[in-house]
């Protein structure tokens, strides 16, 4: 065989290669319909699904806006928390009335540490459970402030349900309005100091400046009973220390707004 032969062959055998990766000529027809294909993609917009939430949250009424925000913070603080919350309150309350022998000094020892459980259950429920739960509340639909907020009428509202019963065990037939005041201001004081601190400045650094307050209140409580948080109705100046601390609480809570228009300008 010669060289001229053999090239020849070569290239019969390299010319069959690619042919067989060759793709065929398109049509006219097969032209115009990717065309129009592409035209479709283009006009296509991908989904704004952020948008799509906020229309969907301005049709709806007030009322489903409040319940789908305690919905959404529910997962913070679930039920089997607040069962084991209620069952600590419930093992203090017997102890306190089983061992005092005064229903007075159990009352006052009685808003005392339940104070205390208070601050423990709002820096529980102000935690964010991990990294990943911190940026869902960052990219959340509701704000940060509203989140924070909607899990402090949490905590306020679902302790004051728990410590309304548990105040008969301790006062019995003595039991009054005044009675549920002087357990539920202190309450409402302490919910609102480590709602407050922690929005200003963080979770750990508010509940360790909460319990410094609450510490400084016990620390001092005898040497200023005048002005102590814990009162009893028999003390003169009792619905004037409550409506003092009241409004403190209000002013306090106020300053969340202050707080809302510096983010803003952020």
């Amino acid at each position: 065989m010669s060289k001229k032969q053999e090239l020849a062959g070569l290239e019969n055998e390299w010319k069959e290669r690619f042919d067989r990766f060759t793709a065929p000529e398109p049509t006219r027809e097969n032209t115009i319909d990717l065309i129009q294909k592409i035209k479709e993609v283009e006009e296509i917009k991908p989904i704004d699904i952020r948008t799509e939430l906020e229309t969907a949250q301005t049709t709806q009424t007030i009322k489903e806006k409040v319940t789908n925000a305690f919905l959404s913070q529910w997962n913070f603080y679930g039920s089997t928390s607040w069962l084991l919350t209620g069952v600590i309150m419930l093992i203090l309350t017997i102890t306190i009335s089983q061992n005092t022998q005064n229903e007075m000094t159990g009352f006052l020892a009685w808003i005392k540490w339940i104070s205390l459980i208070m601050i423990a259950v709002m820096g529980y429920a102000f935690r964010s459970k991990n990294e990943g739960n911190q940026i869902i509340e960052t990219l959340s639909y509701y704000p940060l402030i509203q989140q924070m907020f909607t899990r402090f009428i949490f905590v306020m509202g679902l302790q004051l349900i728990i410590t309304l019963p548990l105040s008969f065990f301790i006062l019995g037939n003595t039991n009054s309005y005044l009675y549920l005041i002087g357990a539920f201001t202190p309450l409402f004081f302490f919910g609102v100091i480590g709602f407050i601190s922690t929005m200003w400045f963080g979770q750990k650094t508010g509940v360790i400046l909460t319990v410094f307050v609450w510490s400084t209140q016990i620390l001092f409580d005898k040497q200023f009973q005048y002005i102590s948080l814990f009162q009893l109705p028999e003390n003169d100046y009792f619905l004037f220390i409550n409506a003092c601390i009241f409004t403190v609480s209000i002013l306090l809570l106020s300053s969340i707004l202050v707080k809302q228009r510096l983010l803003r300008k952020n």
